[in-house]
């Protein structure tokens, strides 16, 4: 496993004709087989159209393939937008079969490829289920938290800034130098740090609050802070220097060792990230016990070949 970033883990529809003919795949095949894990009795019929019934799977299926892509956020009023497309889809279905315009050899590619990546995704979710055990996930904590933990402390830190803007020339630059340079005048003659960035930073985030910014690791800041946060004793207040966005002054307020994440805090995050490498190694394996050819490279090769003579 690598590392858990953060404690962090692995187009729209825009017209009604892309909608329907999404859809109509959808119902196609949801007619063809119920859902997994559906059965007659906890898959109820929501609507019949013509006398063909529309099951609470097939809104379901048609949310999991456009639901992503409609503005409508309401669930009663998505659901009512879910069930008029699966409805139309079924009753312009009817009418391309009438008419004898279908495609059967663009459906059938279009119904095996759908039917492969359902049982792909099925397989994969019941995958990762089966390997999320507690054993699993314990595991994941000691080799990707407690093991990862760095021995670095973190920093609880103040910070006073003057901006510079993107197209700031020399002026402004030097102009920054200088509020940065009065403001450390003030600190150094006994001003509070806290209240000299209340007045005079340009902040607004942290000026509210006297410049805190909060506890902080290396790997969180950039070079330049690090490098001068770095250098500090606790109270100790850094000499004015300069980034690409600004002139700065830290203050280094305490320091404490960095605790791990609490597991039953992030067991949510590690159980994510042990479905997913069970997942990724399936895929792997599969891929490397398989006779993959691609009769297309050969093709472009010979091209490649004949150009260069």
């Amino acid at each position: 496993m690598n590392a858990l970033p953060g404690f962090r883990m692995p187009s729209r529809v825009t017209t009604a004709r892309a909608g329907v003919a999404t859809v109509w795949l959808a119902v196609m095949l949801g007619a063809a087989a119920p859902a997994f894990g559906q059965s007659p009795s906890t898959d109820p019929v929501v609507a019949v159209v013509n006398g063909s019934p529309i099951h609470e799977s097939e809104l379901e299926l048609a949310d999991e393939i456009i639901g992503r892509n409609l503005l409508v956020q309401d669930p009663v009023e998505r659901r009512e937008t879910l069930l008029k497309m699966v409805t139309d889809a079924v009753l312009l279905a009817k009418v391309a079969t009438d008419r004898h315009i279908e495609d059967q050899a663009d459906l059938q590619r279009r119904a095996a490829f759908a039917r492969n990546q359902g049982l792909t995704n099925h397989l994969l979710t019941v995958v990762g289920q089966q390997a999320v055990t507690e054993d699993a996930m314990r595991k994941a904590y000691q080799e990707v938290v407690l093991n990862g933990v760095t021995t670095e402390p973190e920093l609880h830190l103040r910070h006073l800034i003057f901006m510079i803007g993107p197209s700031a020339d020399d002026a402004a630059v030097k102009a920054a130098e200088q509020k940065a340079k009065a403001a450390m005048d003030r600190i150094n003659k006994g001003e509070d740090f806290a209240a000299v960035v209340a007045e005079l930073s340009e902040d607004p985030v942290t000026k509210a609050r006297g410049g805190d910014y909060d506890w902080r690791q290396r790997g969180e800041m950039g070079k330049e802070y690090a490098d001068v946060a770095a250098k500090l004793k606790k109270g100790e207040v850094s000499q004015p220097f300069k980034t690409a966005v600004g002139w700065h002054i830290l203050k280094l307020e305490d320091t404490r060792p960095r605790k791990p994440a609490d597991y039953d805090k992030i067991r949510d995050r590690l159980a994510a990230m042990v479905a997913s490498a069970a997942q990724i190694e399936l895929v792997d394996k599969v891929r490397a016990e398989a006779k993959i050819e691609r009769p297309d490279q050969g093709h472009k090769a010979d091209k490649e070949s004949s150009n260069v003579r």
